[in-house]
């Protein structure tokens, strides 16, 4: 009885997973003002603990997905909280039927605060999530449901290179992989031209799946990605697989979110200028650049305040031939007393002929 009313059986049979995050109006607010008065901390103040909706491939609403996060918490004197480390910040992720409740959940996980976008070379810059079945009954974190643990998602030394790649475990010290899930990109990742995928495969290379965040479809999506960070995603997964690794895979999913497409919308207007006369600054984010871990945005801007060009004009109106013109004309004026010197000695030469007939 306790499998069958299991709503994890129903991804037994599953090939397609559509996720879709909720938009929240207070951080679209508060996002909009801070690129306007070009205050990024006035953006951090308004973001909010994320919400998905999850749809099967016929469409229908299949669960719910809630983040439970501490706007300013803190783990003996380092930070953890959405203001101060958002998007790295220590969370759970709560996954339950839509007629139900966070508390009635079938799975959560957890995911401790890290160092993000930054080399992975050690444990405190490297993603890690673990996946657990139910609701979580112990303290936060899952640190009293050890038996209850699916799997454990880790980022691997160096992060895979140049392709942005996770592994995953049935547990934290085993060393045999369940699967993982690397990137088909090379080097560039994030951007909304095109979609981005991620492979997952098992220890010797055959297909199990793979992750999608899709690009935008129409104009309302675009809006949605440009303004916002709410992003689509598309789970796709064999069916025979167990429905313990497809919630590891959709736990997989989330951490993706939140490594690389959890920062800000694709488009920043900086209104700050206009108060000089001048056109505001828009910066469009192309793509990020991913280098063992590290991630770097590439954006282009234009517009923007050229007060800085314009102080720079008088000082290049100043007068600087002036001095050039003194200098040269100094310079005859010196050479005319040597001209002299040699007329006052010929006087001298002739004083001693005059003397010697004087003494015959």
């Amino acid at each position: 009885m306790a499998e069958e009313d299991d709503p994890l059986d129903a991804l037994l049979e599953t090939e397609k997973l559509v996720i879709k995050q909720e938009v929240s109006l207070l951080e679209v607010a508060a996002q909009t003002a801070a690129n306007a008065l070009d205050l990024d901390a006035l953006g951090n103040l308004g973001e909010t603990a994320n919400r998905y909706d999850i749809f099967t491939d016929n469409g229908g609403l299949q669960f719910k997905v809630v983040e439970t996060s501490e706007a300013c918490g803190c783990t003996g004197c380092c930070p953890t909280g959405r203001i101060c480390c958002n998007p790295n910040h220590a969370l759970q992720l709560h996954v339950f039927a839509p007629e139900h409740s966070p508390k009635d959940a079938i799975m959560f996980v957890d995911r401790p605060c890290k160092c993000g976008q930054c080399c992975s070379c050690c444990s405190i810059c490297q993603q890690e999530m673990r996946v657990y079945r139910g609701a979580d009954d112990g303290p936060p974190g899952g640190d009293g449901d050890a038996e209850s643990l699916i799997a454990y998602i880790h980022q691997p030394f160096m992060g895979g290179g140049f392709s942005p790649k996770l592994e995953v475990m049935e547990r934290e010290d085993s060393e045999d992989i369940m699967f993982n899930v690397q990137s088909q990109a090379f080097c560039c990742i994030a951007g909304i031209c095109c979609d981005h995928t991620f492979n997952v495969t098992d220890s010797e290379g055959e297909y199990m799946g793979k992750i999608v965040k899709e690009s935008p479809e129409n104009l309302g999506e675009l809006a949605k990605e440009l303004g916002t960070d709410a992003d689509r995603f598309t789970l796709y997964v064999k069916s025979e697989l167990d429905k313990e690794k497809k919630a590891a895979m959709l736990a997989s999913l989330h951490l993706i979110d939140y490594m690389f497409f959890e920062n800000e919308g694709a488009v920043n207007a900086d209104l700050t200028p206009l108060a000089n006369g001048s056109c505001p600054e828009i910066s469009f984010k192309c793509c990020d650049c991913y280098c063992c871990g590290c991630v770097c945005p590439c954006s282009c801007t234009c517009g923007g305040d050229d007060g800085d060009n314009d102080e720079d004009e008088p000082a290049e109106e100043a007068p600087e031939e002036e001095p050039v013109e003194e200098a040269e004309e100094e310079e005859p004026e010196e050479e005319e007393p040597e001209e002299e010197e040699p007329e006052e000695e010929e006087p001298e030469e002739e004083e001693p002929e005059e003397e010697e007939p004087e003494e015959e």
